[in-house]
């Protein structure tokens, strides 16, 4: 088993660490909705005992969950997509139901064809179909802060209304790095920043964002 880290963004000190552990989300305790317009075709369903999401076709979905991001806020979660490659592969935080195209602060992307095109949300990767399952651990509160109340996770591909599949596994958002369950990926070899946004200072001890893939 190999792995390989990359550094996408870093900033910020680890400070006020949370003694609560997070979980990661099962999907079988939620309701899965389609998000605002853009559940247009395809599929939601569960797998692994409801820790995985697996969307297929051109779809965008949500589930009720409340959450608080702060400064120290962590995502953690594990991607795969495979069939067509896709426009958009991503998750976002909302609390009303609905987006506007030139304000997605909060939605983050880690690949699709079009994804470098939004220039108002944090594109994280450049993930294409077939890279495999890959771990992802970013610092979304660098990037934005509040409360909200769903998740929203994205498999756009208005192109082909089927052929593309995308799954999300052990999703989960923590106070910070000590309260996550999941261990970040290690031994970091390059830095970036997300395309829209520049760099903004790498800190000795927190990590923005991580990709691990292993093979």
């Amino acid at each position: 088993m190999k792995f390989f880290t990359k550094i996408l963004v870093a900033s910020a000190f680890l400070t006020g660490l949370s003694s609560a552990q997070a979980a990661f989300i099962n999907f079988d305790d939620y309701t899965i909705s389609g998000y605002a317009n853009q559940d247009k075709s395809g599929s939601a369903t569960t797998s692994d005992a409801g820790f995985t999401l697996d969307l297929a076709g051109n779809t965008w979905v949500d589930v009720l969950f409340n959450s608080t991001i702060t400064s120290t806020s962590i995502l953690n979660f594990t991607f795969e997509a495979t069939g067509l490659n896709a426009e958009l592969y991503g998750i976002a935080f909302d609390t009303d139901d609905s987006y506007v195209y030139n304000d997605m602060g909060t939605f983050s992307f880690v690949g699709g064809s079009q994804a470098s095109e939004i220039t108002s949300a944090n594109i994280f990767d450049n993930y294409t179909s077939g890279d495999g399952s890959v771990s992802y651990s970013i610092n979304v509160g660098d990037f934005f802060t509040g409360a909200f109340n769903r998740l929203v996770f994205i498999l756009d591909n208005d192109a082909n209304a089927s052929g593309s599949f995308a799954s999300f596994t052990n999703v989960e958002v923590c106070d910070s790095a000590a309260a996550c369950a999941t261990s970040a990926p290690s031994a970091p070899t390059a830095v970036s920043s997300p395309t829209h946004l520049g760099f903004i200072g790498l800190s000795l001890f927190a990590i923005a964002a991580l990709r691990r893939k292993v093979k």
